[in-house]
């Protein structure tokens, strides 16, 4: 596989900037090498290799093959839900359906299905991968879909007494696991905005049925 990236120049010891910019070229080519070999079969000199690198100069920043594929996690997940939270509460039920939108969107982006595809190959063998994963990727969505179902009750726009915690989890399964299942078999039903958003109303009305017992909005 090819890596096309273009490495920072630098001259001099480097500024903060200079090493933030190398830092996401190292983390965006070991994320595609990663996505393009597995875990297992994805070294660090391969890594090195690629980047147009030394070793010197990624274990200095990654103590190891597992922190760095961390970081390529945190990395990718950074930033999923940079929302106003103060405007969402105003309407935590129209708040809930655009991260319900933005998971939708995250979920079909090829670098994380590619991802997804890779943990499920290699992540019984590394599990604490996977937990990482896990808490780096869907916990965000989880705490805020949580958060705006507690707020939403609270503003008495669904019912009070559900568990939020395992309405969350519902909701996502509702929203992802026919699209996730889909993209896995290398079909694509939602590949244009018309279609998504077809999909994204009809989940959204059948979770409102559910918790409203309507389905408007």
């Amino acid at each position: 596989m090819s890596i096309m990236l273009c490495k920072p120049r630098r001259s001099g010891r480097p500024t903060p900037q200079d090493s933030a910019l190398l830092d996401q070229y190292l983390l965006d080519v070991a994320g595609r090498l990663f996505i393009a070999h597995g875990y297992a079969g994805t070294s660090m000199g391969q890594i090195a290799r690629a980047a147009g690198a030394s070793k010197q100069t990624i274990y200095h920043r990654y103590a190891s093959k597992e922190a760095l594929f961390k970081a390529v996690i945190t990395h990718l997940s950074a930033s999923l839900l940079e929302t106003d939270t103060e405007a969402s509460l105003l309407d935590p039920l129209q708040a809930l359906k655009e991260v319900c939108r933005m998971l939708l969107d995250f979920i079909m982006r090829e670098n994380v299905i590619a991802t997804y595809r890779m943990m499920i190959a290699d992540g019984y063998r590394y599990p604490g991968l996977i937990d990482h994963a896990m808490d780096e990727i869907v916990g965000p969505f989880h705490g805020r879909i949580t958060t705006l179902l507690t707020a939403a009750v609270a503003a008495g726009q669904i019912r009070s007494g559900t568990d939020n915690e395992s309405t969350s989890r519902l909701l996502t399964g509702i929203m992802t696991g026919w699209p996730i299942q889909q993209r896995l078999l290398g079909l694509d039903p939602l590949h244009d905005n018309v279609a998504r958003a077809a999909f994204l109303d009809a989940a959204w009305s059948m979770f409102l049925c559910g918790v409203t017992g309507s389905v408007a909005g």
